[in-house]
């Protein structure tokens, strides 16, 4: 065996040579043959228009996830397969001409599952899980009285009113409807509905408190200050019990002021107010109380400067303490400034940013 192949040495070592090359050749095909039938049922490229991933795509990776803001409705999935005659199916609705469709999202998590088939391999299924974010607005955008007059007058971005009734007033209707139908209210503990919620009123002071729930559970609270003024001296006799005992009559005599009803004079006011930057429509005034101010286009915050009459007075900006307010990105922000004199005087400033355009 030795001596034929040294002898024909140029026979033998072509014979291995080709040996070889058979063996080199079997190994490709079978490899070719097996990547075929991995990529035959998988995806080459999946994705959401205009939103990332949590990862970055893979055909051997099977799950994906992806967060989307509450004012993201709809989205475009675009998904395309390694072998061109595989078909794809995304919640069994076939992909149309494009490789793309779309879908409407719920608020909460979304599932999306992407199946490969060829007909012929096993058939692959790709996940894909979409939350959409709850919605965070818990502003109102309207509050609707049976009597009475809101003051000032309604903003979603002012937190506290004043309304003044006569002693005749023995009850008040509040309907409240938020800018969101996601959103939950309550007024005076009461869940909304749509006659609106009666409050009976006492004479003297009534707080009547609008809680706003958003669907991610962020609270927002608006009070109604209600002011019924005490029964005249001539309500007083029409009534029926006065009229049955006229001994009443002299204290009811003690009762009245001679000349009238007194005015009460309120307690509640600045003395000063102004602004780190801004136009205003007028000069500033304790008996005013709504001002428009013109700012630039690009002012981000504004810093207010207020200070009361009364040195025993409290002031709020916006329903706390912080006196530089972010300015709305529109072009208008409305920010109340109330001052409380002895917890039973309030009164609100309105200060109307409108930005240059």
């Amino acid at each position: 065996m030795l001596k034929m192949i040294q002898k024909k040495g140029i026979h033998a070592m072509l014979a291995v040579s080709l040996v070889s090359l058979g063996t080199v050749s079997y190994i490709p095909t079978a490899s070719a043959e097996s990547i075929a039938q991995v990529e035959a049922n998988s995806l080459s490229m999946l994705e959401i228009k205009g939103i990332a991933l949590d990862k970055d795509f893979s055909a051997e990776i099977f799950e994906y996830t992806a967060t989307v803001a509450n004012d993201v409705n709809t989205i475009t999935l675009h998904a395309e397969s390694a072998d061109p005659a595989s078909s794809i199916s995304i919640n069994g609705k076939a992909l149309a001409e494009g490789n793309e469709v779309a879908f409407n999202l719920q608020t909460g998590e979304n599932t999306f599952t992407f199946t490969v088939n060829d007909g012929v391999h096993t058939t692959k299924t790709y996940t894909l899980t979409v939350t959409r974010e709850q919605n965070d607005n818990n502003l109102l955008k309207d509050i609707k009285l049976s009597t009475g007059k809101l003051s000032p007058a309604f903003s979603s971005m002012i937190a506290d009113y004043n309304i003044d009734v006569t002693n005749v007033v023995s009850a008040i209707t509040v309907t409240a409807s938020a800018i969101e139908s996601t959103s939950v209210i309550s007024v005076n503990g009461a869940a909304m509905n749509e006659a609106g919620i009666q409050i009976e009123l006492p004479v003297g002071k009534t707080d009547i408190p609008i809680v706003v729930t958003a669907e991610n559970g962020d609270q927002r609270t608006y009070t109604i200050h209600v002011s019924k003024a005490s029964a005249t001296n001539s309500q007083m006799n029409a009534s029926p019990q006065n009229n049955r005992s006229s001994s009443i009559l002299p204290s009811l005599q003690q009762v009245s002021s001679g000349s009238g009803s007194v005015q009460k004079t309120t307690k509640a006011k600045l003395s000063a107010l102004s602004v780190s930057t801004g136009t205003w429509d007028s000069t500033f005034s304790s008996n005013e109380f709504t001002y428009h101010i013109t700012v630039a286009s690009d002012v981000k915050t504004i810093t207010i400067d207020s200070t009361a009459a009364y040195s025993s007075s409290s002031i709020k900006i916006e329903g706390g303490t912080n006196k530089t307010i972010q300015l709305e990105d529109d072009n208008q922000t409305i920010i109340s400034v109330v001052v409380s004199y002895d917890n039973d005087d309030r009164k609100t400033y309105v200060l109307v940013f409108d930005k240059e355009k």
